[in-house]
């Protein structure tokens, strides 16, 4: 968090942003300044805006960023209304350097005065750089008395007495924040290999040790090297072994399968520890953190475990933690513990000084008073002042459940999850107000993001932002209540500043708004009749989709390639037609009598829809007045005939769909005018909200989910601004239908931490950040939107050897026949809900019936000793197999080995989640396991070891030797996984286009512009329609690539050092052609996964780069060989084997 400059408020922001562009720019335009400030590299960096690029950060600092042009302009309409209000109530008010016309083409500025000294302090202090705010907060004094006030009525204030202890507590540990100077990082592969001999010797050195071979993972017994290290030759012919690993600004190394990609990650983290090197690495879970602490830590590297601090997240830690130990042994965790267990600790030390205990009131150890203790300062003459002060806790330098947070402070090299990032440092260990985030840019040395590809995934998972708005005690409608408006109800009305009330304002609409929606929504569910909305259960809604629904042409829709883009267009141009008329009902944009311009192309709207200008502008203003009327009546019969008025007038303007029908069409056209009204409302409280949460009004954050405000003002925007919609869900209780109603939002673009994160301060006087590793097996596959690093490789991780047992993999297509009709195979994903039970019954009794396919797979000699997966698409289906199987054949369902969130009560280890799935390597209880292919973190590998299988031939290889993917992965419907990804990809691209020099500021915002339509085009497209497969048109690789890394990852697993697999594709849908009842024909890409992932692998492989080819021929053939010649599966260039 950034200290506010002397005379900014969110209110004056934009006369600050006149001050810059005339200033940095020399114009007198703000029409394009939300290009400016997107924080894109692309136009920061060009050397056009290169002036500017300083006070642009420092503006992003402040939270001065507008997603449109529209927000600009109600964001100049606000500071107009504020400034009317201070001439009235302020006598000596002075007029603000800048007068601003919203309603001009370009929103045009001019200055009032010759020269207000105001615009030069402005500029130079938004030039010069806006300070990290100090906190200011302190701690307690521990000998004298404090307490803790009740958050809620009635509950009782917490008395502390530490005098006794005062003298014991130690000396807190301080960040020290300030910024590093940083230089390349060299790293001989010579003195890893003596890294590991050390390691070796430290294990030689203690008998009770389980040596780990370090030595023998780099080099085989004649000392020869086993793993080479590669990098692109000068001429990018070939790849080429280098002796150096060297950390200069960003880098992407990649490991191919079976190199020991995360033994030499281990090697390079201890000798970054040994040269005192701050060092900051990012893992894909906690929980391989906390393994990789536990090893390191046996060798004498001490790091920190860098970790979320919510009461959440450390109680599902601590959870896991316990899972863990539950599965070390037969005591079930009974007296067990592991190192660094302490760290996890959720209990608060103050409460062993509480001057007394409450059952009833017990202490509030999952929230507990870190930094809010009440004691009273002292006066100068050492009297206690008459009102408390709320300090931080004395006790952290002491307390166990902050040690993780402490040590840190005296660490210099974390480990941890990457979006413990975007936690604050505590008070208790860092002056400043400050994310670890910024933290780590500032002074970080080396950061290394291991198995990158999934930590991409998770930050472009980030980007989407979920809250109730109403139906839930949670709920924003409720906060409304709890926050604001119950207050000012019961007197606290002395709040009078224009932001307040103004937010007030807004929101009492908001909820009027929202009870409008409910109101229809439980009306259409209580309905006798059809109901109109059921398609929209659940889905996400925006304005744009239902005017899809509303006023597409169906036929279009499913028409060619051609035929669907044009119907895209016509549809983009009525939602464009739409939200400006929203936009003019809620906030009165212009006035509809006189030819003002409006905020869509009339132009292009009228050719687009057939119409002419006049016709257009005269539709705009009939639809406009009658939702006004419609917004404004208080009685619900006017309220009805506006709505019907405005009806008329959109569909005598834009005919409905034909086969829709006109009641349907007339309940739709209500249920848009809701949704887009709830939507727009709800975004225009969303920059207030940030304001009243950092004000105190909120007193928790808005969204679930999401990124905070300081992550996001650090990374660019997202390339399609910022997009809303609503998700609505019936739920029964106490006999009742209720409904909750949640907002759901696409904001920001976290991912771009990863490939800014070594310069990402650079406009802040920090021009060298740390130096950036990124790492991974599969991150390197141009399709996937989610997964590809489009950097490097700049090291590449090789085997020596000529490893070839992959060519005897087997890879098959074993549809399983239908019981109830054996002519057809068992299908179960695209199946109707109610009869994939039955499927996934049929699948799992044809595997573990007594003398079924799973004894035959464990007893031929193909994998032999090895075990089989089970793999599908969800915890739910996981249960479903594991109960039937135990149905069916007690003895198999005992020894499937079931992985799931939660083990049941009276589990004799044939449940354990997914923390505990390693451990199933030093076990010989069981032939199967079934999980959801989702659930294993990367990185997690199922190797058999440990005293069962040491000295034998099974040792170290991979302990599953078949997989059985039951179900064809796909994503949940509620998931919004690839759009996420798709939109990262887009804002990524546009962050790294080089654009040339002699393009001019507003060029660069026109190109934006164009690239946001573009991707707005993609995402309208996928957000309205379901997502299935082969019917995405050109998007329909990337979501295949997508899902191949998901499916590479879990064969993966079976394939580790060194080892063949055999693969079953049991889902009819993977190859629907192949599997027909009325014999085979040929599947195609668009038809079969299969042969898409075949399709896919075959052009990378054949890569016109010869550096990339060489790369994906390593990485991928032992992938695409086996598919190549999968079994059963009919396509062109498929040789069956």
């Amino acid at each position: 968090m950034r200290e506010r400059p002397e005379g900014f408020s969110n209110v004056l922001a934009i006369q600050w942003l006149c001050a810059a562009v005339e200033q940095f720019t020399g114009s007198n335009e703000l029409a394009d300044t939300p290009g400016f400030l997107s924080g894109f590299s692309s136009i920061a960096d060009h050397p056009s805006l290169a002036p500017f690029a300083k006070a642009a950060f420092s503006l992003r600092q402040l939270g001065v960023s507008y997603t449109s042009e529209n927000e600009l302009r109600q964001a100049v309409y606000d500071f107009l209304t504020w400034e009317e209000m201070r001439r009235e109530e302020a006598e000596n008010y002075v007029d603000q350097p800048y007068s601003i016309d919203p309603r001009s083409r370009r929103i045009t500025f001019k200055r009032r005065a010759g020269n207000d000294p105001r615009i030069e302090q402005w500029a130079q202090a938004l030039e010069n750089g806006i300070a990290v705010r100090i906190h200011g907060m302190s701690p307690a004094e521990p000998d004298r008395a404090m307490g803790v006030d009740p958050r809620e009525a009635g509950a009782r204030r917490i008395n502390i007495d530490l005098v006794d202890a005062a003298e014991h507590l130690p000396e807190r540990p301080v960040h020290d924040n300030s910024p590093r100077e940083r230089r390349p990082v060299s790293i001989p592969l010579g003195e890893l290999q003596a890294i590991a001999e050390r390691f070796d010797a430290i294990d030689a050195a203690d008998p009770n040790r389980t040596p780990k071979a370090w030595s023998r993972r780099l080099r085989d017994a004649r000392g020869a090297a086993k793993v080479d290290v590669l990098v692109p030759a000068a001429d990018r012919a070939k790849l080429v072994p280098t002796d150096t690993i060297t950390l200069d600004g960003l880098k992407h190394m990649i490991g191919l399968p079976g190199t020991g990609k995360t033994t030499l990650v281990t090697l390079i983290i201890a000798w970054l520890y040994e040269r005192k090197l701050r060092t900051v690495v990012l893992l894909p879970s906690i929980e391989v953190s906390f393994n990789l602490m536990s090893d390191l830590s046996g060798y004498g590297v001490d790091v920190g475990l860098l970790m979320g601090q919510s009461p959440e997240t450390r109680l599902s830690h601590a959870r896991k933690l316990a899972e863990r130990i539950g599965s070390m042994d037969g005591a079930r965790g009974f007296g067990r513990t592991v190192p660094f267990a302490d760290l996890m600790s959720v209990n608060c030390a103050l409460a062993g000084f509480d001057d007394r205990h409450d059952e009833e009131q017990p202490f509030p150890h999952i929230d507990p008073p870190c930094t809010r203790i009440s004691q009273a300062k002292l006066k100068a003459d050492g009297t206690p002042r008459d009102k408390e002060s709320t300090l931080f806790c004395p006790v952290s330098s002491w307390c166990g459940r902050m040690k993780a947070a402490r040590q840190l402070a005296e660490r210099h090299v974390w480990l941890g999850h990457v979006m413990s990032l975007d936690t604050r440092m505590p008070p208790h260990f860092a002056e400043e107000h400050i994310r670890h985030i910024e933290a780590v840019a500032r002074t970080a040395d080396v950061v290394i993001a291991d198995e990158v590809d999934g930590i991409q995934s998770v930050l472009d998972s980030r980007a989407v932002g979920e809250i109730t708005i109403s139906g839930a005690q949670s709920s924003y409608e409720n906060r409304l209540l709890d926050d604001l408006l119950k207050p000012i109800a019961l007197g606290e009305n002395d709040r009078t500043g224009t932001n307040v009330a103004d937010y007030a304002s807004k929101a009492t609409r908001f909820i009027d708004l929202n009870r409008f929606l409910v109101r229809l929504l439980q009306n259409d569910r209580a309905s006798s009749g059809n109901r109109f909305f059921a398609s929209y259960d659940d889905a996400f809604i925006t304005g744009n989709r239902v005017v899809a629904d509303l006023f597409g042409d169906p036929t279009k829709s499913r028409g060619n390639d051609a035929e669907r883009a044009a119907e895209d267009e016509r549809v983009g141009a009525i939602m464009a037609f739409w939200d400006a008329c929203i936009r003019q009902v809620l906030f009165r944009t212009l006035d509809t009598a006189e030819g003002e311009e409006r905020d869509f192309d009339i132009r292009r709207t009228s050719i687009i829809l057939s119409k002419s200008e006049g016709e257009v502008q005269e539709a705009f203003r009939r639809i406009s007045d009658a939702l006004q009327d419609w917004l404004s009546y208080p009685s619900s019969v006017q309220k009805a005939d506006a709505i019907e008025e405005a009806r008329k007038a959109m569909m005598a303007f834009v005919p409905p769909n034909s086969e829709l029908g006109i009641a349907k069409s007339t309940a739709l056209f209500t249920f848009l005018v809701n949704v887009s009204s709830v939507i727009m409302q709800f975004l225009s409280l969303l920059p207030a909200q940030h304001v009243m949460a950092a004000e105190g009004v909120h007193r928790s954050p808005i969204f679930v989910d999401g990124i905070s405000m300081d992550f996001g003002r650090l990374l660019p925007d997202s390339i399609i601004g910022r997009l809303a919609g609503v998700r609505f869900l019936f739920q029964q209780r106490r006999g009742r239908n209720s409904l909750q109603l949640h907002y759901v939002t696409f904001e920001g673009a976290p991912r771009m931490l990863l490939y800014r994160l070594h310069e990402l301060l650079r406009h802040d006087g920090v021009k060298r950040g740390p130096n950036v590793l990124l790492t991974s097996a599969t991150s390197f596959l141009a399709n996937s939107p989610a997964f590809h690093v489009p950097v490097g490789p700049d090291y590449v991780l090789r085997r020596t050897d000529n490893d070839t047992a992959w060519k005897e993999s087997r890879y098959l297509l074993r549809p399983i026949p239908d019981p109830q009709n054996p002519k057809k195979a068992l299908r179960f994903s695209g199946a109707p809900y109610e009869d994939r039970e039955r499927i996934m019954r049929a699948m799992t009794d044809h595997f573990v019936r007594e003398g079924g396919l799973l004894q035959s797979l464990l007893s031929d000699s193909f994998a032999k000793g090895r075990k089989l997966a089970f793999v599908v698409n969800g915890y739910e289906q996981v249960r479903l197999v594991k109960d039937y199987a135990m149905s069916v054949s007690e003895r198999n369902g005992r020894r499937l080995v079931a992985v799931v969130n939660a083990v049941p009560e009276g589990n004799i280890g044939d449940y354990v989640t997914a923390a505990q799935v390693e451990r199933l390597g030093e076990r010989d209880d069981w032939d199967a396991v079934v999980f959801p292919m989702k659930a294993l973190s990367r990185g997690v590998n199922i190797v058999f070891g440990g005293p069962l299988y040491a000295g034998t031939e099974l040792e170290d290889k991979a302990a599953i030797g078949t997989v059985a993917f039951l179900t064809r992965p796909h994503p949940a419907q509620e998931s919004f996984d690839f759009v996420a990804g798709m939109v990262g990809r887009s804002s990524m691209e546009f962050d790294r286009e080089a654009f040339g020099k002699d393009m001019k500021p507003r060029d660069l915002v026109e190109r934006l512009r164009t690239i946001r339509r573009q991707a707005m085009t993609d995402v309208r497209r996928l957000l309205r329609h379901s997502v299935r497969f082969g019917t995405l048109g050109n998007l329909n690789d990337a979501f295949v690539a997508d899902v191949m890394i998901d499916v590479i990852q879990t064969i993966g697993r079976s394939m580790r050092n060194g080892c063949k697999t055999r693969v079953l594709f049991v889902d009819a849908a993977w190859a629907p052609n192949s599997t027909r009842p009325e014999g085979p024909a040929e599947d195609t890409a668009s038809t079969s996964y299969l042969v898409a992932m075949q399709r896919i692998l075959d052009r990378l492989v054949n890569s016109g780069d010869a550096v990339h080819a060489e790369i994906y021929e390593a990485l991928y053939r032992p992938y695409l060989e086996p598919l190549s010649r999968c079994h059963g599966l009919s396509a062109k260039g498929t040789a069956e084997q």
